[in-house]
C-alpha cells in the first residue's frame, strides 16, 4: 500500500486519532442525554475513547516506540470490550439489582440501586483492565520465550 501512497511514519496513527476524535465527539454529545446508570456507563466509554485518542497521537509522535504501540492496542481492546460490557449490563442479562429497562431508559428504583450499579460498573472495568493486562503479559512472555533473545 505504501508503494502507491507514500506516507510519513506515524501518519496512520494520526489518521486513527482523527477517527477516534470523531467517535469521542459523537459519544460525548450522545451521552449528554443519558442520566443515571446509563450515563455512567457512557462516561466510562468516553474516557476509554479519550485514552485511544491520546495513545494514537502518541503513536504518531513516537512511531517506533513499542510501549506506545502496546498502550494503543490495550486502549482499543478495552474500548471494544466496554461496548460489549455496556450492552450486557444495561440491555442484557447483567442488569444490576434494583434497575430495569423501561421504554428506552434505564431506571433504578432508588439512589442505593444506582450507586450499586455504578460500583458494579467500576468493578467490571477493573476486571476488564486486569484481564487484558494478564493476557498481554502472558502473550508477551510466550512470544519472548519463543522468539526472544537469551
Amino acid at each position: 500500500m505504501f508503494r502507491f501512497l507514500p506516507l510519513p511514519e506515524g501518519a496512520l496513527c494520526l489518521i486513527a486519532a482523527t477517527a477516534f476524535c470523531a467517535e469521542y465527539l459523537l459519544f460525548y454529545f450522545h451521552s449528554t442525554s443519558h442520566k443515571g446508570l446509563e450515563g455512567y456507563y457512557h462516561l466510562i466509554l468516553v474516557l476509554l475513547i479519550g485514552l485511544c485518542v491520546v495513545s494514537s497521537v502518541a503513536g504518531a509522535l513516537l512511531p517506533t516506540s513499542f510501549p506506545v504501540d502496546l498502550t494503543n492496542g490495550i486502549a482499543i481492546t478495552l474500548q471494544g470490550l466496554w461496548f460489549y460490557q455496556t450492552a450486557f449490563s444495561l440491555y442484557g442479562p447483567m442488569m444490576p439489582d434494583g434497575c430495569q429497562l423501561t421504554g428506552d431508559q434505564i431506571a433504578c428504583g432508588s439512589a442505593a440501586s444506582r450507586v450499586r450499579g455504578e460500583l458494579l460498573a467500576n468493578f467490571q472495568l477493573f476486571s476488564l483492565v486486569l484481564g487484558v493486562l494478564v493476557a498481554v503479559v502472558v502473550s508477551y512472555g510466550y512470544a519472548a520465550s519463543r522468539h526472544g533473545r537469551s
